[in-house]
């Protein structure tokens, strides 16, 4: 019985220390990288998972992929930066007169990122997902818009529309799924099967909510050689 019960206790101890020498193994499999959107190393995950996901579904039987997620915690609509459209008009009359101008403007998205135009695509498709899901139904990163409106230009003034156009900014975190661990740094063996970047922001137009604004100056002495005033 003695011999039993110490065979018993070894049996135990043995499966601890085995149990204990797993656990880094098991912990490294399931590593996660933090970074921050202005850390350029961002720029390089991204390009990295976007790199594994191409490569995935043509080589099926390797256990290579990624997928981008977003999941935004702000979001805040605003106008955008004032800008001319259209062209200035010149009136040399004495009295104001009202133009039709017509006009057109493209106003597209910006973001943390600084990746090739096929990365910035797969990673807005995320984005544009989780905003659209949480905030809003009309955030996409293009909006062109064209219009014919009437301008009053005083005289010997020179008139243009200026337009500002709602942006809805949403800050959050990209998180990044690899289905085999990946090396992200250089110079370290260390790998990573999640990457979480930090304050990641996309801003794109809204589609509404735009602003127009007729503006106007007092010609220049060289532009004012022909006024009538």
């Amino acid at each position: 019985m003695p011999s039993i019960r110490r065979a018993s206790i070894l049996a135990g101890i043995t499966a601890g220390i085995l149990g204990l020498t797993a656990l880094p193994a098991a912990a490294a499999q399931n590593r996660t990288l933090t970074l921050d959107a202005s850390d350029p190393l961002a720029a390089k995950a991204l390009q990295i998972c976007y790199d594994a996901h191409e490569i995935g579904p043509a080589v099926p039987w390797q256990d290579i992929d990624c997928k981008i997620g977003y999941a935004p915690t702000a979001y805040q609509a605003a106008p955008g930066p004032e800008h001319p459209v259209g062209d200035r008009v010149l009136n040399y009359a004495s009295t104001t007169v009202t133009h039709t101008l017509a006009w057109s403007d493209t106003v597209t998205s910006s973001d943390s990122f600084e990746v090739s135009t096929s990365v910035k695509a797969a990673v807005w498709g995320a984005a544009e997902v989780a905003v659209t899901a949480k905030y809003t139904k009309t955030w996409t990163r293009s909006s062109t818009v064209s219009q014919t409106n009437s301008l009053p230009v005083p005289a010997c003034n020179v008139g243009w529309f200026s337009r500002a156009a709602e942006m809805g900014t949403a800050t959050g975190d990209l998180r990044l799924d690899f289905a085999s661990d990946a090396k992200i740094r250089s110079g370290t063996k260390k790998r990573y099967r999640h990457v979480v970047i930090k304050n990641s922001t996309f801003s794109a137009p809204t589609g509404k909510n735009d602003s127009l604004i007729a503006r106007s100056r007092a010609m220049t002495a060289e532009e004012r050689t022909a006024c009538a005033s």
